[in-house]
């Protein structure tokens, strides 16, 4: 049965805001939050296995695998570089396991694997609509006495999938192409006051009906339903300049290379475009989505008990923020602490209350509605 539906509340977020506080004034950063407190949790599911104290010596002596392989899949780019100096490449050397990699996570791709009875993946990173309890005939419940759930951010640890990584969808802006700053997604949309094209991911459950909401004035904590008949009128009024983008490769280099004004773009996109591509490229975090990504493992893999070694690992405190020294992207460990140098950039330092967090379990029970809402919207 799937966990309370409800977003949860900025309300909610004040305790954690207020102890982030001290963490990051001590980075000698500005920004409120803890890159290492609880974003809202995005309606993850809720598990029925009982929370078992882990083995200890998994986070700083996992069990040698001398002779096996495992199969990581996630989404290339920036992102998988950061998992694998964060996680891969210090895990293989503890542990003698060689990993293979793909870069092309799909949800798709893990259901025909499972109903094809060729799993080829044993370790899947994916998005926030994916691994609920909808998805149980293609996962294998997670081992929780290995890995530390109590020690994952409340609502981010559900019976087939673990949080890894917290994040935000964001408003990211070529300063080349922008005369001003845009503040929200009500600037994203008027082309009259902020001329260029526009950046959008070409996935009906990314955020593309959620921010044409923001934009048209709905509340962050009124977006579900979602209403798609206001949401696609919106779109209709940029729809000329918009621009669809497939990965978050992609993105990045549309707006780097200013091809786009402005896009909805992940932020550790965004932050690679600035950082690495010394590219003129700024986010506005206002009307961010604060979501997160999963580790699944789908059912039928070979290397279970292996890769649930590998996910134990990589939640443990000691090893969880690694990935932040590369990217911006946030630990979900309670107990871990993100690198200094990426902590004011991280999407969770950032929240304020123009914030907003998807409605995982609506999005996934309405993902048919969304697609055909989105594929008419197009075609039309």
């Amino acid at each position: 049965m799937e966990e309370d539906r409800s977003m949860t509340s900025w309300r909610r977020l004040l305790p954690l805001v207020a102890a982030g506080t001290l963490l990051v004034a001590a980075c000698g950063g500005g920004a409120s939050p803890s890159p290492s407190s609880a974003p809202p949790a995005s309606t993850a599911p809720g598990s029925e296995t009982p929370s078992i104290e882990p083995v200890a010596d998994v986070c700083s002596n996992p069990p040698k695998a001398d002779g096996t392989t495992l199969t990581f899949s996630s989404y290339g780019g920036a992102y998988q570089e950061a998992q694998r100096k964060g996680w891969l490449e210090p895990y293989a050397a503890l542990t003698g396991v060689t990993f293979q990699e793909s870069e092309d996570s799909s949800n798709a791709t893990i259901k025909a694997q499972v109903e094809g009875g060729q799993v080829t993946w044993d370790i899947v990173d994916v998005g926030n609509d994916f691994g609920l309890d909808a998805h149980a005939d293609l996962l294998e419940p997670l081992d929780y006495t290995k890995i530390p759930k109590d020690e994952i951010l409340d609502g981010f640890a559900g019976t087939y999938r673990v949080a890894d990584i917290t994040y935000g969808v964001v408003l990211g802006y070529n300063t080349e192409k922008t005369a001003g700053v845009p503040e929200g997604w009500a600037d994203f949309f008027d082309t009259s006051k902020f001329p260029g094209k526009r950046g959008f991911w070409d996935y009906s459950a990314g955020g593309i009906f959620e921010f044409a909401l923001l934009a048209d004035g709905v509340a962050p904590a009124d977006l579900y339903p979602l209403d798609l008949d206001r949401a696609t009128a919106k779109l209709d009024t940029i729809k000329d300049d918009i621009v669809f983008w497939a990965s978050g490769a992609e993105s990045q280099d549309l707006l780097g290379k200013g091809e786009v004004a402005m896009a909805m773009i992940w932020n550790g996109r965004a932050y690679s475009a600035k950082h690495i591509d010394n590219k003129p490229v700024e986010i506005q975090w206002n009307g961010q989505i604060v979501t997160a990504d999963y580790f699944v493992v789908p059912k039928g893999t070979p290397n279970k008990d292996a890769a649930m070694d590998f996910i134990a690992w990589a939640s443990c405190k000691e090893n969880n923020a690694a990935p932040s020294k590369y990217i911006p992207y946030g630990p979900t460990n309670k107990n871990a602490t993100a690198d200094p140098s990426t902590a004011a950039d991280l999407s969770v330092s950032n929240i304020n209350e123009t914030s907003a967090y998807f409605d995982d379990a609506w999005v996934v029970e309405n993902a048919q509605l969304l697609e055909d809402a989105y594929q008419e919207w197009k075609t039309r």
